[in-house]
């Protein structure tokens, strides 16, 4: 009795052994597992998923793993191709716009400049104009936003004073804030110098402004600051009605808030979106009351 005893104390001992060992095996491939997928994460690692035992489950999850792997992959640089293709497309679109779009403006200027036209005809003229300009700006704005979506233009780093810089361009604003009464709120340190794209920076400073052209009310103010590490800007102005304004649609392509100017196309702070995400800066907006605001921290 004490030897069938102490068999069966042997076998459950051996079996706890061989059960500790599986579970010990399969906690390993499990922190495999874990730190192979993570490395798939990373969109250039291409490595198959490995296992470090040939238990034949798990040897055939890593088998539907890689091929499941495989296809996001094809998938992915299929989307990719034809995001570039499609981007490719619209660039040459706008391209063949641009051009007759420019002729037309400048024969419509000559007419305009020729004093032979009155009355009726002279308006029916001015709104022809009027109407070339805005599909001249929108097609610009769609080779820009094309460029910049597509990733195709390296940024080109270089120290500039961001003060200065912003100066002048608030300075341009000059007479559209004065022909329209808005009253003006400036407060830009001086001496900040950072280094930047100065390419994508001047887009950004012009699309801010021509935001608050079309949309500002009766103030507009603009200010640079340094707090700590961080660099400040925000550009705020009042609008028309602030209640309709969705804050967190502001930055989506097409979404225009109400206006009491006309044109626009919804691409101007899509694109201020874009270029600060390929500078590495943060940019929000915010609305308080009637007064809008676009902050960027640098």
């Amino acid at each position: 009795m004490e030897m069938l005893f102490g068999a069966v104390c042997v076998c459950l001992l051996l079996l706890s052994a061989v059960l500790l060992r599986k579970y010990l095996s399969l906690k390993r491939n499990i922190r495999s597992f874990s730190q192979e997928l993570e490395k798939l994460k990373d969109s250039g690692y291409s490595q198959p998923l490995k296992v470090s035992d040939f238990d034949n489950d798990i040897v055939k999850l890593a088998v539907k793993v890689n091929e499941h792997t495989d296809i996001q992959r094809k998938l992915a640089m299929e989307y990719e191709e034809s995001r570039r293709q499609l981007s490719t497309v619209i660039s040459g679109i706008s391209h063949d716009f641009r051009t007759p779009l420019t002729a037309s403006l400048g024969y419509l200027q000559m007419i305009e400049k020729s004093g032979g036209l009155t009355g009726k005809n002279a308006e029916y003229l001015s709104i022809a104009m009027e109407k070339n300009r805005y599909l001249k700006e929108l097609s610009d704005e769609f080779f820009e936003l094309t460029k910049t979506e597509s990733g195709g233009e390296e940024l080109a780093l270089e120290e500039v004073n961001l003060s200065n810089i912003l100066t002048e361009t608030v300075l341009e604003q000059h007479d559209w804030i004065s022909q329209r009464n808005i009253s003006a709120d400036i407060d830009i340190a001086d001496g900040i110098i950072i280094s930047t794209d100065s390419r994508s920076l001047t887009r950004i400073l012009n699309n801010l402004m021509s935001n608050s052209q079309k949309y500002a009310v009766d103030s507009f103010a603009v200010s640079l600051s340094r707090e700590g590490e961080q660099i400040r800007l925000s550009v705020e102005n009042t609008v028309a009605d602030s209640e309709s304004v969705d804050i967190g649609r502001v930055f989506e392509p097409f979404y225009r808030m109400a206006s009491r100017t006309s044109g626009g196309s919804g691409l101007g702070l899509y694109v201020v979106k874009l270029l600060c995400g390929r500078l590495g800066w943060d940019v929000a907006a915010e609305i308080n009351g009637d007064a809008f605001a676009v902050r960027i921290i640098i």
